[in-house]
């Protein structure tokens, strides 16, 4: 099952990356010479997106993915605030993220601005799947406290049923 969810998170990852690398291609077609010789992820700039950067984005897409199942797993870290494993799992992925752009070449490290394009998108991706995880956490709050209140209504009918039956 936990093989499952880590895919699953994979390639919801890989397909947020990806389109965040897409409307950046797209807004920055413009400057496409620039582009194509300062980063791989612009290798294609305004005409796609390289098999090399693909198979990267994917490696960090997964490498997320482990982090998360590392950080919000309840056999690892059983008495872990979740303000604090949500902080953590930024951190790392904020760590990945800008080791994988500094292994694999999407930024040169001397280009200050190239980062600072990195943070921002970082920042953006994370706020939107933030956002995501707090909507998805919410509807299923939502649907135990209603199951739980059926359960509830249910056991108090049976105890009373039981109690009726034993005055008899």
């Amino acid at each position: 099952m936990q093989h499952h969810r880590i895919l699953s998170f994979t390639a919801q990852t890989f397909t947020l990356s990806l389109f965040f690398v897409s409307v950046f291609n797209l807004a920055l077609s413009g400057q496409a010479q620039e582009m194509r010789q300062l980063s791989e992820l612009f290798a294609l700039c305004g005409r796609g997106i390289s098999f090399t950067a693909l198979g990267e984005l994917l490696v960090l897409s997964f490498l997320i993915s482990i982090a998360r199942a590392i950080w919000f797993s309840q056999t690892i870290l059983k008495n872990m605030l979740m303000r604090n494993r949500i902080t953590l799992m930024l951190i790392s992925v904020f760590v990945m993220a800008g080791t994988c752009s500094a292994l694999f070449g999407w930024f040169p490290l001397h280009l200050w601005q190239a980062w600072l394009g990195f943070m921002f998108s970082f920042a953006t991706a994370t706020a939107v799947s933030f956002t995501a995880m707090l909507c998805r956490t919410q509807i299923e709050s939502r649907k135990y406290q209603r199951k739980l209140h059926l359960f509830q209504k249910s056991s108090e009918r049976k105890g009373d049923d039981i109690d009726g039956q034993q005055d008899d």
